[in-house]
């Protein structure tokens, strides 16, 4: 049976003071899981080589970062990547709570990174509230 995970994580807390944008995003180094399946989780920080917002008009992927300086938005929910890029909506602004993460990106959200984050996404709120 194939792990269902889809609809289970938008960290998005208001959609009416969100901006989002439509881009295509990827992982090449994720690894298949036991189903052979390959997940992007909601809250994974992403860039790309080319700016999102001005250049990139969507025909670049966003792939994950570790790095909250070269962020140019964050996915919204989780996406399968196992078929390659994939559509997906990004956060460039708005409130997201890390609650609705799973633990190991959750975990990714120290201090240090969300004041790292606010220089390249200054309009993104984080929260954490069950």
């Amino acid at each position: 049976m194939k792990k269902q995970i889809f609809g289970t994580h938008d960290i998005l807390v208001d959609d009416y003071n969100a901006t989002l944008i439509a881009n295509m995003v990827d992982d090449p180094s994720a690894t298949a899981d036991a189903d052979g399946q390959k997940y992007l989780m909601s809250g994974v920080l992403l860039t790309a080589t080319k700016n999102a917002l001005t250049s990139n008009n969507g025909a670049e992927a966003l792939v994950p970062t570790t790095d909250a300086t070269k962020a140019q938005g964050i996915l919204r929910q989780d996406y399968n990547v196992a078929g390659g890029a994939v559509p997906a909506s990004v956060i460039v602004a708005g409130t997201i709570n890390l609650a609705r993460m799973d633990e190991t990106t959750r975990a990714m959200y120290t201090d240090g990174l969300i004041t790292a984050l606010k220089a390249v996404l200054p309009r993104v709120t984080v929260i954490n509230r069950d």
